[in-house]
């Protein structure tokens, strides 16, 4: 019977070693659904549609999902702010929240920015300042924006990148999520993961 025992062991290690690969093989090998866009830690200082300064590294430790907009805007600006309410409600943890920086603030006043921003979700902050401050978060971020041709002094879009923006618990921008890769599930995934 003895005679048996060493081509056996033999027969279940080899499986167990191939099962292994298998599992392996069949994992996510650790990727992000967003693409991998590092940036250096950095700290800003805006004001938030309560009317209370908010400091970048006030918030160290937690997750943050960053969106440039403007409350004018008719479509894309209020699907993404919904989505992000959806991506923290699928999270549903404390540490993570979502920031709303207007890139026009001459009429995005704290006022605007308190009446619009709490119908999306209560852990989404919309944040105003002064142009100088907000061209240098979106030089931080590595974005664009600019006033459209202005029809009055009143009636003009902004345009900008509709990409969000994920800051991990350093302070660093640590992955960007272009307008096709926007899906709620899939970033929720990614900030648990940094949650860890």
């Amino acid at each position: 019977m003895k005679k048996y025992y060493l081509p056996l062991a033999a027969l279940v290690l080899i499986a167990v070693v191939w099962f292994g690969i298998l599992g392996f093989l069949g994992t996510d090998n650790g990727t992000f659904h967003g693409d991998e866009y590092r940036r250096p830690a950095f700290d800003f200082s805006l004001t938030d549609h309560r009317n209370q300064k908010f400091s970048l590294s006030d918030h160290a430790g937690k997750v943050i999902l960053l969106n440039f907009g403007f409350t004018n805007c008719p479509d894309v600006c209020p699907t993404t702010l919904g989505m992000l309410g959806e991506v923290l409600d699928i999270v549903g943890d404390e540490r993570a929240m979502a920031l709303f920086i207007t890139v026009d603030p001459e009429r995005d006043t704290v006022s605007k920015l308190g009446a619009y921003i709490p119908f999306f979700h209560d852990r989404i902050v919309g944040l105003t300042g002064s142009q100088q401050a907000i061209k240098e978060v979106n030089d931080a971020c590595g974005t664009l924006y600019s006033k459209e041709q202005e029809v009055s002094e009143e009636d003009y879009l902004v345009i900008h990148s509709p990409a969000v923006y994920l800051i991990g618990p350093g302070g660093e921008i640590v992955l960007r999520y272009p307008k096709e890769k926007i899906h709620p599930g899939k970033i929720a995934d990614d900030v648990k993961r940094l949650l860890l």
